[in-house]
């Protein structure tokens, strides 16, 4: 899978930039240059540069519209448009100014303007809107950013292009998201959904836990030690369960758990700060057949020992659901205030928050922990509200050489400028007050996983995870194999008829 910037990469992207003058002689000195061989080319170091496969496309002042989200997908967590439609001028913030330094630069490369449509959808009003837009024909936009939750399913209703259509996509680039695209997609030859670095909503989206440091220390000593638990294998869903059963304490002696008391875990409600903790067990939702079309796989031993230990986690006196009356700030509050271990449902982009960047308490950053130690590595999940980018069927196919230029660019140079400067310098330095905390993010970034079930479980009936998994949590039950049961067959016709509707835009469009 693609990997996000490491600071590997950045260092390998500047250090050209500080080769000294020393360094060239000592390697002249090395290896001395050798005469021309007649016949031979000798190539000077800037001849053999790289060149820019959009070097002289010329768009000739063309505008090229994006309608975006201007959605708040959390309390804790603004909107991405602020990195993908960018500032009108500097801001002094280093995130922000690199997003419209990079919106020059495109415009200015390929000699396009670019046009923007912000809405404000809920995540139960993008499918409808957006389908309501696309069947009118409307051919203004040629990109639309929007929830995965609400546009996956509707891709079969053949209202966007199959970007493998774009002539000027390399999806082999590190600014796709390949193995992520891929896993989302019905069939891999037929691709609706993009996932790029431009698409930058998806990692702000990435879930982890954030730990309290200073209350960790009061409990158990040296907050190192959990750091130390993540880089051995040793992170699981028991060993979480064993540090939030030490935390909690009745506060004001009443004997009922209630908002005033300390908890090992906090969250403020049962289905959304469920869905990392089902991605990160990863219990094998799909399998694959031999035309790689999906098989729902998930009535399986994993998914049984999944809900067990997920129900001894979340319907424990050590966590707190609901406590506040599913007020997410409120939730949020009651972590800074040191009355909670750890709190579930954040994001990466959470950290961008005034309530954790102006909290005098120490903040460890923490990917979700493996199910258990037969599990190969940790699964990361970004929400199923992140916004990704599709392209309107109304595009004349005829546009798609241009369409795919610019997004290509886009993300080329979100890459190059807005990823260094966010996740380098903002995400890692600003939000982030330990060393090890940026080693934690990396490894958050570096295992998306199980994307599908994020993007079609809204489309199966929820089988994949709020109809089994939440169902039975919420009502403290760990009967998987019954839920399952119930809605089996019933998604397995729906997936089939997703398939069969695919298969057929396929064979329409001579894909």
């Amino acid at each position: 899978m693609k990997r996000f910037l490491s600071l590997v990469l950045i260092l390998a992207l500047l250090l050209p930039a500080f080769s000294g003058c020393a360094a060239d002689q000592e390697e002249e000195a090395a290896h001395p240059t050798a005469e021309p061989v007649a016949g031979e080319v000798n190539l000077t170091e800037e001849e053999t540069e790289e060149i820019d496969p959009f070097e002289g496309f010329d768009y000739d002042g063309r505008t090229f519209m994006i309608h975006t989200s201007a959605n708040s997908a959390t309390v804790g967590v603004q909107s991405s448009n602020y990195l993908i439609q960018g500032p009108e001028e500097v801001t002094g913030d280093v995130a922000p100014d690199a997003a419209l330094q990079r919106n020059n630069d495109v415009m200015r490369r390929l000699n396009i303007d670019l046009g923007y449509e912000q809405v404000n959808y809920s995540y139960d009003q993008v499918a409808s809107n957006i389908r309501t837009l696309l069947q009118s024909g409307d051919a203004t936009y040629q990109l639309i950013i929007n929830d995965i939750y609400g546009l996956a399913p509707i891709t079969p209703e053949g209202l966007f292009h199959n970007a493998y259509d774009g002539e000027n996509f390399d999806f082999d680039q590190p600014w796709w998201y390949e193995d992520f695209m891929e896993d989302i997609s019905i069939k891999t030859s037929m691709r609706f959904m993009l996932a790029g670095d431009y698409f930058i909503d998806l990692m702000r989206c990435t879930h982890c836990i954030i730990m309290n440091k200073n209350l960790y220390t009061d409990l158990y000593g040296d907050p190192d030690d959990v750091y130390s638990s993540v880089l051995e294998h040793t992170w699981t869903f028991d060993k979480f369960r064993e540090l939030i059963e030490g935390a909690y304490k009745d506060l004001n002696g009443n004997g009922v758990k209630d908002k005033n008391d300390q908890y090992g875990h906090i969250a403020f409600q049962f289905w959304g700060p469920m869905i990392p903790w089902l991605i990160s067990g990863d219990p094998g939702f799909i399998d694959r057949d031999e035309n790689g079309f999906p098989i729902i796989a998930l009535n399986n031993e994993r998914s049984y020992l999944l809900t067990e230990k997920l129900n001894a986690i979340l319907n424990n006196d050590a966590t707190a659901i609901n406590v506040l009356g599913g007020s997410e700030q409120g939730t949020i509050d009651v972590f800074t205030e040191g009355r909670s271990l750890f709190i579930g449902y954040q994001r990466l982009g959470s950290l961008e928050s005034d309530s954790l960047r102006t909290t005098e308490t120490d903040l460890a950053i923490l990917p979700y922990p493996m199910l258990d130690e037969m599990q190969e590595d940790y699964v990361t999940s970004t929400h199923d509200t992140a916004e990704l980018g599709f392209i309107p069927i109304a595009t004349p196919a005829g546009d798609l050489p241009f369409v795919s230029a610019v997004i290509e660019v886009l993300c080329r140079e979100t890459y190059k400028q807005v990823l260094p400067a966010y996740y380098e310098s903002s995400l890692k330095v600003k939000y982030t007050r330990d060393n090890t905390a940026a080693q934690m993010i990396d490894i958050i970034h570096d295992h998306y996983g199980n994307g599908f079930a994020l993007a079609w479980s809204n489309g199966l009936s929820g089988i994949l995870l709020n109809a089994t998994f939440c169902a039975c949590i919420e009502n403290n039950s760990t009967d998987f194999a019954s839920k399952y049961k119930s809605l089996g067959k019933v998604a397995d016709k729906q997936l089939s008829k997703i398939i069969e509707k695919i298969v057929k835009l396929e064979e329409e469009r001579g894909n």
